[in-house]
């Protein structure tokens, strides 16, 4: 973002970001950093179980996983309107 912004680029209004595990600094960058929060325990267990049956049994079932959550903060907005739309 630090790098966008020294381009003169403004966040959201000309780029939006977002990031991957809501670490607790994504709440402090400047604009506030959205982010995908996900449950990387329950995966790891989910894949755990995939490898386990995949070992015992040659196959597994598809692997079904907790939804990650999209936290919506400050560095994402609308898409620009290009052409006078």
């Amino acid at each position: 973002m630090a790098v966008a912004q020294e381009a003169g680029l403004r966040l959201p209004e000309d780029l939006s970001v977002v990031g991957f595990d809501d670490v607790p600094l994504a709440s402090w960058t400047s604009p506030p950093l959205t982010t995908c929060r996900a449950n990387p325990a329950s995966w790891g267990r989910a894949a755990a179980q995939a490898l386990v049956e995949i070992i015992e049994q040659g196959t597994t079932a598809d692997v079904e996983l907790a939804p990650a959550t999209l936290v919506i903060r400050g560095s994402t907005g609308p898409a620009p309107v290009r052409g006078g739309r």
